[in-house]
């Protein structure tokens, strides 16, 4: 897979983060924390790619997520992710990532990019807290898949990710492939989605 010719998760030179000063100024294929999702889909488009909650949690539903593939905009990444509230037909942004894919037998080149994302992310946050973690995914139940993620977290309460997901062979979900995640969150999301977890 050549990611230069493909729409996640840049030739990855962050040309738009490189003068960053917020949350906001952070941009994944031009869409930033706080736009409208109606300024780059139709609420047809928006409704129609409703795909879940991060904890399906019938009781706590005030995001959805939205997945978008081969998204026509798209210069860098493969699919893009959005959270909003589904009762707000403003579709206000509260999280925006993106993901690329990779061959299940390129998780190497992953790590690679991941970390030069990292060293970008470095120069634009400086002053962020970071934290790097390695997550096991339960559906595995070899322990083989896992996630590796890097994590900067911003004193207005929201953060920033980058993250390689690896699938082993004994993945349940077929499906999944190996990708890198690049996202953003704002503070409203990550606090409801913590308090969900309870």
């Amino acid at each position: 897979m050549n990611r230069f010719l493909l729409i996640l998760i840049f030739t990855f030179s962050f040309q738009t983060l490189s003068k960053a000063d917020d949350i906001r100024d952070f941009q994944i294929e031009g869409i930033s924390i706080g736009d409208s999702a109606l300024d780059y889909f139709t609420e047809d488009e928006i409704t129609k790619n409703i795909k879940w909650n991060y904890n399906n949690n019938k009781k706590n539903n005030e995001f959805v997520i939205v997945e978008f593939y081969n998204y026509r905009s798209a210069k860098q990444f493969d699919g893009i992710q959005i959270a909003v509230k589904p009762k707000d037909k403003k579709y206000k942004i509260y999280v925006i990532a993106g993901a690329l894919h990779y061959d299940n037998t390129k998780i190497e080149d992953c790590y690679s990019e991941m970390q030069e994302i990292n060293t970008e992310l470095l120069d634009v946050f400086p002053s962020s807290d970071r934290e790097e973690q390695v997550r096991i995914l339960k559906a595995d139940k070899t322990g083989k898949s896992n996630v590796n993620s890097v994590y900067y977290f911003f004193t207005d309460g929201g953060n920033a990710s980058v993250q390689c997901y690896y699938y082993s062979k004994n993945y349940p979900d077929s499906s999944s492939k190996n990708n890198l995640r690049v996202g953003i969150r704002s503070k409203e999301y990550r606090d409801w989605y913590f308090s969900s977890l309870k």
